[in-house]
């Protein structure tokens, strides 16, 4: 199953290798977001709500609070720009190499946030900061190597445009059915002369998969977080362990035949 999830990329891909990487990527992102947040009161797995502390302490004039939603963003970029330059760049000469390591990356990421909490001072607030900035570039990291691999398809550290999606594949959906029904039982059930086409229907198993992998891992990171503390954060960590080195070993080729390696 792992050698499916990473066998290709972009348009290459198929709807279950999606659907695979988003249900596994998902649910680590969902851990952190809700371990992040038990134990350095702060949200890490999307920059929205940062956005929005920083613009509500720049107003207030809470100076160290704003640098803190800075710092989060900043991180956040840094994740980002450092799997997409190892992805352009080649940097390991196969592909199978480049994502291997960036999920291996990831997990030395929460390794060291649970490093700094174990080894320094967690009520400093510096301490704090380090940790929430730590979580914000695995996040980061994360967002951009699914991102890249899935041709854009996938986003996995957040859920609003997912559940905007959901929405809009919803009401597809519901004519569709309803156009469907109206037609069997002679009534008229549809309000619009526009024809009901049909939804994409490994499109929306995909946003349930996201949707679904997100809550279970949040649900799962918070019920863990609470009885294991920072320990809980080894748990992800070692399930990227696994699929990263399974890919180093493996030595997939992550490209199909005609496409860019």
């Amino acid at each position: 199953m792992l050698s499916l999830m990473l066998k290709s990329e972009g348009q290459h891909r198929t709807d279950a290798q999606n659907r695979r990487l988003a249900g596994l990527l998902a649910v680590v992102a969902g851990f952190v977001n809700a371990s992040g947040f038990l134990l350095i009161g702060t949200f890490t797995s999307h920059v929205t709500g940062n956005v929005g502390r920083l613009a509500a302490d720049v107003a207030s004039g809470h100076a160290s609070a704003a640098a803190l939603a800075i710092t989060m963003i900043v991180a956040f970029f840094a994740g980002a720009f450092v799997a997409s330059m190892a992805i352009e760049a080649n940097v390991f000469g196969r592909r199978a190499y480049v994502y291997g390591m960036l999920l291996l990356g990831e997990a030395a990421l929460l390794l060291a946030f649970f490093a700094v909490a174990r080894l320094l001072p967690s009520a400093d607030p510096h301490v704090r900061d380090a940790q929430a900035a730590v979580l914000c570039a695995a996040m980061g990291m994360q967002n951009s190597l699914v991102t890249r691999l899935s041709g854009a398809v996938v986003r996995t550290t957040h859920l609003t445009g997912v559940v905007t999606d959901l929405g809009i594949e919803g009401a597809r959906w519901f004519r569709y059915v309803r156009h469907h029904v109206g037609a069997r039982t002679r009534l008229k059930l549809t309000v619009s002369p526009a024809p009901a086409e049909r939804p994409h229907l490994p499109k929306t198993w995909l946003l349930l998969t996201i949707f679904v992998g997100f809550v279970t891992g949040g649900a799962t990171g918070a019920a863990v977080t609470l009885q294991w503390r920072h320990l809980a954060l080894l748990l992800p960590a070692t399930a990227l362990i696994v699929v990263g080195l399974y890919t180093l070993a493996a030595t997939l080729d992550l490209v199909e035949d005609g496409s860019r390696r």
